[in-house]
């Protein structure tokens, strides 16, 4: 026997048995949880395009001395097996000799890929790198540094030029 059409809209969310068993609160309990991981989806997405996986508006970041001759554009987030850059821009007398130090956990955290230009010399220094060149005729000097991650997690590293230190955090996912 087939319902009447007013009762027809009534009967849309009542619970049936037959043909087969149906039990509308677990239909709407495995909406909710579909709808949830709508919204987690989503946000994975927007923290994808603004760059918190790889380079992006969130990934980038360039810190300045308070000088202003010491500047360094690097990636906050990373990830393990991917190759990243480091820039490194140098100010001060033109023709002069300068050392940068590279610090704190990066060469822990990871190995040298290239070094451009290549420095006139290079020694350890407490666990990290000395690098001496020589600044142009205009007194610039820029060192890029191609780097791949060895370890996860976040890594506490500083950069030293001419007395005036930059400290700098990083992150590296799997």
């Amino acid at each position: 026997m087939r319902p009447a059409p007013e009762d027809a809209a009534d009967d849309a969310f009542v619970q049936r048995e037959y043909p087969i068993p149906e039990r509308l609160e677990s239909q709407r309990r495995a909406w909710r949880f579909e709808r949830a991981g709508l919204w987690v989806l989503l946000g994975v997405i927007l923290l994808a395009l603004t760059g918190v996986f790889a380079g992006g508006p969130l990934s980038s970041r360039t810190l300045v001395s308070d000088s202003g001759r010491l500047t360094l554009a690097y990636e906050r987030f990373e990830r393990s097996g991917a190759a990243s850059r480091l820039r490194i821009d140098l100010r001060g007398a033109p023709g002069a000799e300068v050392g940068v130090r590279l610090g704190g956990g990066l060469l822990q955290a990871h190995s040298i890929q290239s070094l451009q230009p290549q420095p006139l010399r290079s020694h350890s220094w407490r666990g990290g790198l000395e690098l001496e060149a020589r600044l142009d005729e205009d007194g610039r000097l820029s060192l890029f540094l191609t780097l791949l991650p060895n370890r996860l997690g976040e890594v506490a590293s500083r950069l030293e030029f001419a007395g005036e230190s930059l400290a700098f955090d990083q992150f590296i996912y799997p």
